[in-house]
């Protein structure tokens, strides 16, 4: 999502940009420190050295095709794939007993989503362009899930429980929805402060999708009434939010009071976690309406990051 973000940001010329690439880097350093806890700091400064050379060659591909620089372009690409790829599928493996050949081609199609959402948005072909980010967004948490079932069944003693319950699958799939429907909400929104027009539909449609895929998992974990009730409640969400975004007046206090009341009750939540999760989500359509392009890619993952403790509290 983050490179999702970044490459946008170039492509639209916006001052964004810096923020983001920076916050790649903090998200290469969260994922070391996952890294340490299970596999120790030597571990994981060679998954940070391998991973942050990923990020290296995404930002050059972006670039190169910004600018029209097809050698740049052609190079960075050879790189992920030649490289970076075998290089990662290679520590994964001695780290950990997933297979070699598994790893290589989970990376490769990684690597292949994601050129195809940076050729998506340099051409302006939003509809695919979200739809590839969902499809990158899908495969690095199959390889997350892969990776973390791994460590939680080689560590036991550090990451005690069965990874293989149905409990276990249903917190992770609201975990991972939740902080797509939060970056894909601010991708929206802020396509939507910009004017571009193409974009913000696209992004509402990526919204409603994510939506669809959340009510799913409410249907099936709680009954097909709440599914059926969730989809109301988030329909209100995202409308409110992208209303919030173009000045829509109450629809600050759609979210901060209907929105949070209602999802509350139906998820039997803690209310304070989820007004910290809205607020947070505000601040960034804040950050984005004032132009605020030193602040918006850190507020952007605190606003995600909210909603883990949101997912956790849910109730079936």
């Amino acid at each position: 999502m983050i490179v999702a973000k970044e490459s946008a940001a170039a492509v639209n010329h916006s001052d964004q940009y810096a923020s983001y690439t920076t916050l790649l880097a903090t998200n290469s350093a969260d994922l070391s420190g996952l890294i340490a806890s299970a596999y120790g700091t030597t571990t994981a400064a060679q998954f940070a050295q391998v991973w942050n050379s990923q990020n290296a060659f995404l930002v050059d591909y972006a670039i190169g095709v910004v600018t029209h620089n097809d050698i740049k372009a052609v190079a960075a690409m050879s790189a992920l794939t030649g490289s970076f790829a075998p290089q990662f599928a290679q520590l994964v493996n001695a780290m950990s007993r997933l297979p070699l050949d598994q790893v290589t081609l989970l990376m490769r199609q990684q690597i292949q989503d994601d050129k195809a959402f940076i050729d998506d948005v340099f051409a302006g072909d939003y509809a695919n362009y979200y739809v590839h980010v969902d499809h990158a967004y899908a495969q690095t948490t199959h390889f997350g899930d892969a990776l973390a079932t791994e460590i939680a069944l080689k560590f036991p003693d550090k990451f005690p429980g069965d990874p293989f319950t149905h409990g276990a699958d249903v917190h992770v799939s609201l975990s991972n929805l939740l902080q797509e429907h939060s970056y894909l909400a601010t991708m929206a929104t802020d396509a939507a402060i910009a004017g571009r027009t193409a974009e913000s539909t696209a992004g509402a449609s990526a919204l409603a999708g994510n939506g669809a895929a959340l009510a799913a998992v409410f249907a099936a974990s709680i009954g097909p009434a709440a599914g059926s009730r969730f989809t109301e409640i988030w329909t209100v969400r995202d409308n409110a939010l992208l209303g919030y975004a173009v000045g829509t007046s109450g629809a600050k206090q759609v979210l901060t009071e209907k929105f949070v009341t209602d999802f509350t009750a139906l998820a039997h939540i803690d209310k304070p976690q989820l007004v910290d999760q809205v607020n947070a989500t505000i601040k960034v359509i804040d950050d984005q309406r004032a132009k605020s392009s030193k602040t918006v890619a850190n507020d952007d993952r605190a606003a995600a990051t909210a909603m883990q403790p949101v997912a956790d509290s849910i109730q079936g």
